[in-house]
């Protein structure tokens, strides 16, 4: 008996399986991506809260020791704003500066917080 038909190539069945195994991959890229734009975003953003925070405390040990205060200001970097509060409090003959950051992005409400020591020797 001869077959007419030619047993070379792949059936249609084989293509739509080929096909769906290739769909599922690429849903888990996509997913892979929304975790690293969050990541980066929110890397960025605490990035430019930690700027801003050393700001602050760098304005701080430049300042002469009436200038050392208490304070609270909002401020936009690259499309988002930042509040940073200032929370200075006497320690002998220095002042420790606290600061803290928060800002609320699309991922919810994130805060961060630095310090540091200004001696009233070296800031008369």
């Amino acid at each position: 008996m001869i077959r007419l038909r030619d047993e070379r190539g792949f059936t249609l069945i084989e293509t739509l399986a080929a096909a769906l195994i290739i769909a599922i991959a690429f849903l888990g890229l996509a997913g892979t991506h929304a975790v690293a734009s969050k990541a980066q975003s929110l890397g960025n953003n605490q990035g430019l809260a930690t700027l801003l925070a050393e700001e602050h405390l760098e304005r701080m040990r430049r300042s002469s020791w009436a200038q050392i205060t208490t304070t609270a200001a909002s401020e936009q970097r690259q499309g988002e704003t930042f509040i940073a509060l200032r929370i200075v409090s006497d320690v002998g003959l220095s002042r420790k500066v606290d600061v803290a950051v928060v800002w609320d992005d699309r991922f919810g409400v994130h805060y961060l917080a630095l310090s540091t020591m200004v001696s009233q020797v070296t800031n008369p």
